[in-house]
């Protein structure tokens, strides 16, 4: 009877020797170096873009719901505004509409291919007028008007009320200024207003 052959070991001599992984590990070695080199050379960068994020994280840990330092204004208009407002729509009677604190650059601009046109409208931005009257159906500005108290006395606030003055006549939109008092009359206001709109008619 002839004898069964040896069984074969399932475990071979390079699995025993440990040869297969040692590519494997030096490879892992190698991408570890490049990356610590990586880190070492560009360090400037990670750890400023690190400073943000953590910064940023911070800034809406704390804040949460937080609100912002923001509330609103007792009313648009002062007292003093408010007085007048009352008697200027007495005056106007529904003709025109009233708006009140209007910005300059947004009833004037400055003219197409004007030299240092930036400029220029640097000088309106923050400048606004105290009521402006507009037609009810085209919303086209027709009469500005401004309520003079003592701070326009001030050599600063003539030299902005010349050139506002002169803003707004070289663009074609009439000016009336009013003399800020305890009381108004609305029908004085309504002449007033109607000699400034029509200056032609009453000049006969």
């Amino acid at each position: 009877m002839q004898a069964a052959p040896a069984p074969r070991s399932i475990i071979s001599n390079e699995n025993l020797s440990g040869s297969g992984r040692a590519p494997r590990l030096t490879q892992i070695s190698h991408a570890g170096t490049t990356m610590v080199a990586v880190l070492l050379e560009h360090w400037p960068v990670f750890f400023v873009a690190g400073t943000a994020l953590l910064a940023w994280i911070l800034t809406r840990l704390v804040q949460g719901n937080a609100r912002l330092p923001y509330e609103k204004r007792a009313s648009l208009l002062t007292q003093s505004e408010l007085a007048f407002y009352r008697a200027l729509s007495q005056a106007v009677d529904g003709h025109w509409s009233i708006h009140a604190m209007v910005r300059l650059a947004d009833l004037i601009q400055v003219r197409p291919e004007t030299p240092k046109s930036q400029s220029w409208q640097n000088r309106i931005h923050a400048k606004h007028v105290d009521f402006l009257l507009c037609d009810h159906g085209t919303m086209e500005a027709k009469l500005a008007l401004e309520l003079d108290d003592r701070t326009h006395e001030r050599p600063e606030r003539r030299a902005r009320d010349q050139f506002v003055d002169q803003a707004l006549a070289d663009a074609g939109l009439p000016l009336l200024r009013i003399d800020v008092g305890p009381a108004y009359d609305p029908a004085a206001l309504r002449k007033s207003i109607d000699e400034r709109l029509n200056p032609d008619r009453h000049r006969k």
